[in-house]
């Protein structure tokens, strides 16, 4: 019987300390299942669109396989979709110095450099991604990216017709992109009213239709005014153009004409030339010239645009009036930002001496003691958009101006 117990006991000890004993030894096993598990959870996370978490995997994942080529191009992907444009750069040259000829690397870099606005930089990537894959529809569509927001839509639409025609992934975004891009020739129609009130004058009104034909280089318009303002009335009319020369520089020039007065001036000529120096920065500078009834007015302004992720911008611009041999200066700084794709708003302030009025209180130069704008444009479809914008401004006198302005523009 003790025999038996003591073979029992012998069995068991065993079969325990098989059970107990791994094939493998765990730090064989447990990085590889820790990875798969890893990267298992960021490509759901990814597919649930949760990309913040999905880079904190990644980033996990990174710390096991501090060379994975892929792993490090997954995290300055996703970088940049969360705009931390910062860590995508860096990410990228990681990837880039693992593998200097790596395309994706190259490309993705490069986009990241144009939402920077950092083009040389960019073109640098690009036409070292054109050489190594010269077919790549990613290439092609860079390169449309590169020209589209350079301006030059002209040559964009080259690479979009080749990113198009290779059937490749990105054909949702190379249509996207193509919608954007100016047509090559478009007629833009705008009706506009604004109204004036004024403690202890006649309400005034201005009404206007203008036309203006667009094209890649350019365009060229006309206006017609009917004012009513203070108890002066009168019609004016004339041209504007515009005209670009190469991707970062373009002209502009409008002339009116009309019934002058002592306040609606006969006669309004203008100049002007804008350039992009770097990284979304345009400054640009504008004469003016006014002739009223009995007296003249020359404007000197200097414009300064900051382009800023496409979509907000700040302008700015500094006006120094010589009125009758005597210099005055104005100054209008207007933040604007895009709320939605179909709704922008707009608001600002405006200081300067009060020299002259002209048709609307955001014209060059002309500004009262204190402006406060601001305004809202809605596109309801491709074709047609409202425009509403408010200014409340302080005059010499003390008193305060109400400006309201609504237009329709439609594009045929």
């Amino acid at each position: 019987m003790t025999q038996r117990w003591l073979m029992l006991m012998v069995c068991v000890a065993g079969l325990s300390r098989a059970q107990v004993t791994p094939a493998v030894a765990p730090d064989q096993v447990a990085p590889d299942l820790r990875a798969q598990d890893l990267e298992s959870e960021a490509k759901t996370a990814l597919s649930e669109k949760r990309f913040g978490d999905a880079v904190a995997l990644y980033r996990a994942l990174l710390a096991g396989q501090p060379s994975d080529l892929d792993t490090l191009l997954w995290i300055a992907r996703l970088s940049a979709w969360t705009r931390d444009y910062l860590a995508a750069l860096d990410f990228y040259s990681q990837a880039l110095a693992l593998e200097p000829d790596n395309v994706d690397a190259l490309v993705g870099k490069a986009n990241v450099l144009l939402w920077k606005h950092s083009y040389q930089e960019a073109f640098v990537l690009l036409a070292a991604a054109r050489q190594l894959a010269p077919g790549s529809p990613d290439v092609a569509l860079a390169w449309a990216r590169y020209y589209h927001w350079q301006g030059d839509d002209k040559t964009a639409q080259v690479y979009l017709k080749t990113c198009l025609s290779s059937g490749g992934d990105n054909q949702e975004e190379a249509r996207e992109l193509k919608a954007s891009l100016a047509p090559d020739h478009t007629v833009q129609l705008r009706l506009a009213y604004e109204g004036d009130t004024l403690p202890g004058t006649a309400p005034g009104a201005i009404e206007q239709i203008g036309a203006t034909y667009f094209n890649r280089q350019g365009d060229v318009g006309v206006d017609f005014f009917h004012l009513d303002r203070f108890g002066e009335a009168g019609n004016r009319g004339g041209l504007h153009l515009s005209r670009k020369l190469g991707a970062l520089t373009s002209l502009r020039a409008a002339a009116l004409f009309g019934e002058g007065g002592y306040i609606v001036p006969k006669q309004d000529l203008s100049a002007g030339i804008s350039r992009t120096v770097m990284h979304g920065l345009v400054v640009g500078a504008d004469y003016r010239h006014l002739a009223f009834r009995t007296l003249t007015v020359d404007a000197a302004i200097a414009n300064l645009d900051y382009y800023f992720e496409k979509s907000v911008w700040i302008l700015s611009n500094f006006a120094a009036n010589r009125v009758e041999g005597a210099t005055t200066p104005a100054l209008l700084v207007l933040f604007y930002s895009g709320v939605r794709k179909n709704v922008t708003i707009h608001a600002g302030y405006g200081y300067g001496t009060e020299v002259f009025q002209l048709a609307l209180p955001t014209d060059f130069g002309a500004f009262r003691r204190d402006s406060y704008i601001g305004g809202v444009a809605f596109a309801f479809s491709r074709k047609n958009r409202v425009e509403a914008t408010y200014t409340l401004a302080r005059r010499s006198t003390g008193q305060f101006e109400n400006m309201y302005l609504l237009a329709l523009v439609h594009t045929l």
